[in-house]
Formats: structure tokens, sequence, C-alpha cells
């Protein structure tokens, strides 16, 4: 009987360590059902030797201790990142308690981002049964490259729509890039056209656009954001300045409107009175007038002289050639302002019997005290005046 009781006790010390084990084992295992999920969330996402320029983290959902939903993580580096190849993780204790949770692909493990390549990280407990808790989207982009601002007037237009009076839209007809000083742009308009009331229609590349119609103050007034009429008439100017996000750099653009034929010849042909042969040069003053009917000041320094067409030429001794006739305008020194005239001269050297005639041919550039000698000689339609004498013995 006692050696029945002896092997009762024995089993029950026994079975007494063996639960004592159990309960243990326990104690130092990580169930799923005893984590508290949210424990597991990624505060970070440290890239191994890259410093993003931006991070942005959606948690995973979570109803009832049961991720729901996957979180996304969305990762911008530099522009100066060359590739999105070979990128690992570098989570931390501070992104992650190590001690209760493991990620997965591990920090050793490098992943290509390339063509938009998403990876899934997994966050498991760290010990036990190392269930999968939480999962994570994660993809890498470069931010875009800044473009520099030119800060141009790309655009500049009269729109029918906006100008009923206009035939047709009226695009610019000449750039004049200055990169030390101001541009220029000239927009030609119809011959009538009234310019006291024009609506521009501008585009720029530049954070913010000004305007000035006096040239002699440094003030600029917001460009209004609706479509507005300007008085575009001299003795105006119109000038748009250009500048930068950072409020630091600017750049400033001269608008000139005016018409493709400022310059009308009162009588375009001329017949010369009679002269005689063998007289000294004569002098014709005021024999017809020009007119000024464009919109800015017409100067007296030509970049491109007086030409001749059609003309008769004396030659002497086969060897000399001589044109009868040399025709030139009066302009006063500062110009000749819009809607004034002034004289057509005509000078005869009479050398030979004969009737003769000539085409004088003259240009145009226009000038303003705001940008100076400019070139807009190429940009008008020459006037003609035709001129013929009989030279008689």
């Amino acid at each position: 009987m006692q050696r029945i009781i002896k092997l009762q006790n024995i089993g029950l010390i026994l079975f007494s360590v063996f639960f004592m084990m159990g309960c243990s084992d326990d104690d130092t295992t990580y169930k799923a059902t005893d984590i508290n999920i949210e424990e597991a969330k990624l505060l970070d996402f440290p890239l191994m030797g890259i410093k993003p320029t931006g991070i942005e983290i959606v948690q995973p959902e979570i109803v009832d201790n049961k991720e729901v939903t996957y979180g996304d993580i969305k990762i911008t580096l530099p522009s100066t990142i060359t590739s999105l190849e070979n990128i690992a993780a570098a989570i931390t204790s501070k992104e992650l308690n190590l001690s209760k949770f493991s990620v997965s692909p591990g920090n050793t493990v490098n992943l290509s981002f390339e063509d938009g390549k998403v990876h899934v990280f997994t966050i498991s407990a760290a010990t036990g049964d190392k269930e999968a808790l939480l999962h994570y989207n994660v993809s890498i982009i470069k931010e875009v490259s800044p473009v520099s601002e030119t800060l141009k007037i790309t655009g500049f237009t009269f729109e029918k729509s906006k100008n009923p009076s206009l035939p047709n839209d009226i695009t610019i007809t000449k750039i004049v890039e200055d990169d030390d000083g101001i541009d220029k742009i000239y927009i030609l308009v119809p011959l009538g056209t009234d310019f006291t009331d024009l609506v521009p229609t501008i585009t720029y590349d530049g954070a913010t656009l000004y305007y000035s119609q006096d040239p002699s103050t440094t003030v600029n007034v917001l460009y209004p954001s609706t479509a507005t009429s300007f008085d575009f008439k001299y003795p105006k100017t119109f000038d748009l300045t250009v500048v930068d996000k950072n409020d630091d750099k600017q750049k400033k653009t001269s608008i000139i409107v005016d018409v493709v034929n400022p310059v009308r010849i009162e009588t375009e042909l001329i017949t010369i009175p009679d002269v005689k042969k063998g007289e000294r040069l004569l002098y014709f003053p005021g024999i017809t007038k020009w007119i000024n009917q464009g919109n800015h000041k017409i100067y007296y320094n030509y970049r491109k002289g007086t030409t001749y067409e059609d003309e008769d030429l004396i030659v002497i001794d086969n060897t000399y050639y001589y044109n009868i006739f040399t025709v030139d305008r009066d302009i006063p020194i500062d110009g000749l302002i819009p809607g004034e005239s002034d004289n057509v001269n005509v000078l005869v050297w009479p050398l030979s019997e004969g009737t003769y005639k000539s085409t004088a041919v003259f240009y145009t550039q226009i000038y303003e005290n705001s940008f100076g000698y400019n070139d807009s000689y190429d940009l008008f339609e020459p006037v003609k005046v035709k001129v013929t004498s009989n030279i008689i013995k």
C-alpha cells in the first residue's frame, strides 16, 4: 500500500514540474492574439545611405487588432539621384521595436524601384510563430528636376475676340533679346487702328508679371488677371517686367505697337521742271512731303540709307557713271513725331541731254527715349518716290 502511495506522489511531482515548465514557455513567447499590432506600425522608413526629400506614410487600417488594408509608404528622392536600383531599407529601433517585431525584406536586401516598382514590406512578430501582422506597399520616386524660369514674355497677341475692330488676331512681329538690358517686342497692327483701346493677351515664363506706362519711374503695377484695355498711343509707353518665384530676379520687356507702313509720301510721282545741260547742281527743296502716319517718333539716323531703282545713269568717257538725281528727306534732329510731316528734296546734276528718271526708296527706323536706337529698320514697308526730269540744251 505504501509503495502505491509513493508512486502516486512521484507522479504528482512530475506532473507539477512539466506544468510549470509549460507555463514558463508561454511567458516568453508572443502570440498574435496577445500582441497589440498598433505597436507594429512603422514610424518612418529610412534608406541606406540616401536622404529622402519627402516621405508620406499611410498606416494600415486595423479593425479588432487585425489588419484590414495594407499601408502605403511613398518616398521621394532628390533629382540628383541617378538610379533607383539597389536601394535598401535602414530600419532601426527608432522606427520599429525590433525586440518584438521584424521586417522583411530586411536591411541587407537591395531592391529596384525603377519603372514605378512597388515592394511589399511585412512586419511580423519577432518570436513565436512569427505570424505576419502588418504590410506596407513601398514605392520610391525621384523629384522632378526644377525648371529654371527664363523670365521671358512668351506670347503677346491682340486677339480679335477681345479687339473687335481688328480684322484678325495680331501676333508678335519681332523679338529683340538683350541679355544685359531690355528686351523688345514689336507688334504691328493695321493702319487706322485705335491705339488708345487695345486689349492684349500675354503669356510669360516666370512667377509674377508687372507693367508700367511711365518710363520716368521704376514703380511697377501688378498686371491684371482679367482682360484689360490699355492705351498704346504715342507718347505712351508699355513695359512689362517678369519676376521669378523668389522675387529676386526680373526681366523687363518694352512693347512697341505700330503699323507696318508708318510713312506716307504726299506725292509719289514727281516731275522736275526742265533744266539746261551743263548748269550747276540744281536743288529743289520741298518738292513733296513725307508724313509720319505711325505711332512712334521716326529718327534721322537710319541704319539703312536711301537706295535707288530704275535709275538712268550718265556715262562720261565710257568710264564714269553718274546718277542724275539725289533724293532726301528733311527730319528734325530729335525725330519726327506721329502726325507731323517734312520736306522731300531733289538734287539734279544736268550733265547730259535727255529724259531721265529714278526711283528713291526710303526706309524707316523708329525711335523712343525708353529704348533708344533699335532694330526696327527691317520691319516696316519702305516708301518710294519716282522722279522724272528733262535735261535740255
